[in-house]
């Protein structure tokens, strides 16, 4: 009988010996699993973040149709280019030998640049509405002003040896506009401060080959205006006033061989763009001044091209109307730092529960994963009703609320429903000052980052992580 009970002793687990149910139920509990399980669970999270990126470029896309839709009832992106004197001639020339001669004639364009030009303006600008979206729209006052010398030696010189004949009566004066339809009034080139010839549709000789800007209402054509020969053979002022609308940005070449540009707008938002910087610029609330002088030297081109299209298409100057905030592609670049965002609010509420001795289920780490990913479709609707900053205090502020009473009453703990609440205010802070700093966003990430890593590892330095010394000490307590 003694045996017996001495061999039923010795077969009971102590302290140090444990079945393997307990230890791989205390190993699935342990601190590690669940990190682990927290990991893998913000790379889920992923998934409806990829659902809400697709939603944002959805509304984008809508937002671009509907801006289309009002330039093309408005006006689209002007293009100013011009004026060029274009001079129609041909050569004529023999080929061939013996029973092969014939006679040729080729066509040929000569287009002579300004030697000053002077271009003013003063562009008044507006948001135009359509059902959620806008679009800022401009009414444009330029008025262009210079002079041409008289044509260079050599300018209409045969290229095969034959003979040149000048279309002198032919000679036009060709300003390229990116929307004609939108002209406000009639226009007409005053010769020399005096004669007045009005401007006809079209390009004469030329042709356009630009498609630079998504807003554009139709491709853009121009006007042209006969100059008499005795006019364009000596030389002449010009002076061309233009009223015209527009929407998103108006550009303008520096057709002259020396050309000024002055521009002003009661826009406070101007996005300098093209080829040509300004030289002096003023930007306040109410509106901004610019100019431009581009040198001879400066722009690259001879006075005087053989050419089919209108010159300078890629080199020109511009201003964009740009909106203070584009808050879907703000949104859209917010949602690259969605894992970031995520895994910092599952560090805090892990170590606010390791601290606390409560449990917090994966489902509620899922839960509350899900409340940021609401926050980005918040934030989406908000913005497109109230304007990005509004919106991004009410998205933020209702998902900071949420999740900090959530821990906290989870938890059964005030104090870590606070912290929760100052640590996401921090994130999203944070995550607006990424927003707004382009250029150093990837610098404050990554300060962000660390911090928060070092933290981290300094809170849960005491971490069982195994969880072993809690399982065991309860074990070592337990009456055998």
């Amino acid at each position: 009988m003694t045996d017996e009970t001495d061999q039923s002793i010795s077969d009971a687990p102590g302290p140090q010996q444990r079945p393997p149910a307990t230890r791989a139920m205390t190993f699935l509990r342990s601190p590690a699993v669940k990190f682990v399980l927290i990991g893998i669970l913000t790379m889920l999270l992923l998934i409806p973040s990829i659902f809400v990126w697709v939603l944002v470029e959805e509304r984008a896309h809508r937002a671009n149709e509907v801006a289309r839709d009002i330039a093309s009832s408005w006006g689209g992106t002007q293009e100013i280019n011009g004026p060029y004197l274009v001079i129609p001639f041909t050569e004529t020339f023999v080929t061939g030998l013996g029973d092969k001669r014939k006679t040729e004639i080729v066509r040929r364009t000569a287009v002579l640049f300004p030697q000053r030009l002077g271009v003013t303006g003063d562009i008044a600008v507006e948001e135009r509405k359509k059902s959620i979206y806008a679009l800022p729209v401009y009414r444009g006052r330029l008025d262009l002003s210079g002079a041409f010398s008289t044509p260079p030696e050599g300018m209409f010189e045969p290229k095969h040896g034959g003979t040149i004949d000048v279309a002198a009566d032919k000679a036009v004066l060709v300003l390229g506009i990116g929307d004609v339809r939108a002209l406000k009034s009639e226009i007409s080139l005053r010769l020399n401060g005096s004669r007045t010839i009005p401007f006809e549709p079209g390009l004469g000789p030329l042709a356009m080959s630009s498609d630079r800007d998504p807003y554009r209402a139709i491709r853009p054509s121009g006007i042209n205006a006969s100059v008499p020969v005795t006019s364009w053979r000596n030389g002449f002022s010009f002076d061309i006033p233009l009223q015209l609308n527009g929407s998103t940005a108006i550009y303008i070449a520096p057709a002259g061989q020396t050309t000024k540009v002055d521009l002003q707008s009661d826009w406070a938002h101007p996005g300098f763009t093209g080829a040509f910087l300004p030289e002096t610029r003023t930007i306040s609330d109410n509106g901004f001044e610019a100019t431009w002088t581009i040198p001879y030297l400066a722009r690259g081109i001879p006075k005087v091209l053989e050419t089919r299209h209108v010159p300078l298409q890629d080199k020109l100057l511009g201003v964009k109307f740009v909106e203070p905030v584009n808050f879907y592609q703000t949104i859209s670049r917010s949602l690259k730092y969605a894992v970031g965002f995520i895994s910092l609010t599952f560090l805090a509420v892990f170590v606010l529960e390791m601290r606390s001795g409560w449990r917090f289920h994966w489902i509620q780490y899922g839960l509350v994963g899900l409340a940021l990913i609401i926050f980005y479709v918040m934030l989406l609707a908000f913005a497109e009703h109230v304007g990005y900053g509004t919106a991004y205090m009410v998205a933020a502020g209702s998902a900071t609320l949420l999740n900090a009473i959530y821990v906290g009453t989870s938890l059964k703990s005030r104090a870590a429903g606070l912290v929760m609440l100052a640590v996401l205010a921090g994130i999203f802070a944070v995550l607006f000052a990424l927003m707004r700093e382009q250029d150093y966003a990837l610098l404050i990430g990554s300060v962000i980052a660390f911090v928060a890593l070092a933290i981290t590892m300094f809170v849960t330095q005491r971490i069982d992580w195994s969880g072993q010394n809690g399982t065991e000490r309860r074990l070592a307590s337990d009456p055998i």
